[in-house]
């Protein structure tokens, strides 16, 4: 039996009893790995996985027992082919370049679309060992899906620009912003990410998220409706509100 993380389905093969026992594991894993290497011709499974023959981690396929209750197991990561949609998925939504220039002060960029992140929580470093479940913060631009191991637990897709609420929900106090895009970018990732990849992933958008170098609200905010309208917010020093996309992948 092999099984194929890209799309949780299992493959039932049946050995002619007459072959020797010897010939029945090679039959076995002849058949394992033309359907594993299928699947990644295909698109629908990564180059990256772990592999179990009998519950043996590492093992070749050729050791599986002959075919009663011989069981090969592939578990692929899809999270990079997850990482790479979702961020085309938000790059294509959000607001095109302008000409504002780069900052070279902070090193930070002028344009949202250059804004996104990757936070990466890895179950075999140390640090998510030692129980700092945080991640690691990576630039869009040097994120690299094909690194991605089998033991990344949950990956925050998140943009660093202070006005990533504002191109999201398009409201500030109440009144409407206008944006060249529709609002809901990562209501609307997260619909195209289950779409497509529902069956081997679980996404939320959260409304707002922490990370280092996060903007700080410096000036004095105040309501613009309602019955507190005129009155201060308090929120002056706290960090802004900045939504993101949480993507675990299904166990």
């Amino acid at each position: 039996m092999a099984k194929a993380a890209a799309f949780n389905a299992r493959l039932r093969v049946f050995v002619d009893q007459a072959l020797s026992p010897e010939a029945q594991s090679r039959r076995l894993a002849d058949i394992a790995i033309a359907e594993r290497d299928r699947l990644i011709a295909s698109g629908r499974a990564s180059r990256r996985f772990r592999r179990w023959v009998d519950g043996v981690e590492g093992a070749p396929e050729t050791a599986v027992r002959p075919a009663d209750g011989g069981r090969i197991v592939y578990r692929f990561s899809i999270l990079g082919a997850v990482c790479n949609f979702a961020l085309s998925f938000l790059i294509a939504r959000s607001p095109p370049r302008s000409s504002a220039p780069l900052n070279p002060g902070t090193g930070k960029t002028a344009h949202y679309r250059d804004g996104f992140f990757f936070a990466i929580a890895d179950s075999a470093s140390p640090r998510y060992q030692s129980g700092d479940f945080s991640g690691r913060l990576v630039p869009a631009a040097q994120f690299n899906p094909a690194a991605l191991s089998p033991t990344i637990t949950e990956i925050i897709i998140g943009n660093t620009l202070p006005y990533n609420r504002k191109v999201d929900v398009q409201l500030i106090g109440g009144q409407s912003l206008t944006f060249s895009v529709p609002p809901g970018l990562f209501d609307d990732a997260v619909k195209a990410i289950r779409s497509r990849f529902g069956d081997l992933v679980e996404v939320k958008r959260v409304y707002t998220m922490n990370f280092y170098g996060q903007y700080l609200l410096r000036q004095r905010q105040v309501w613009t409706t309602g019955r507190h309208r005129g009155l201060s917010r308090g929120r002056q020093g706290t960090r802004v509100e900045s939504p993101a996309l949480i993507i675990r992948p299904r166990r």
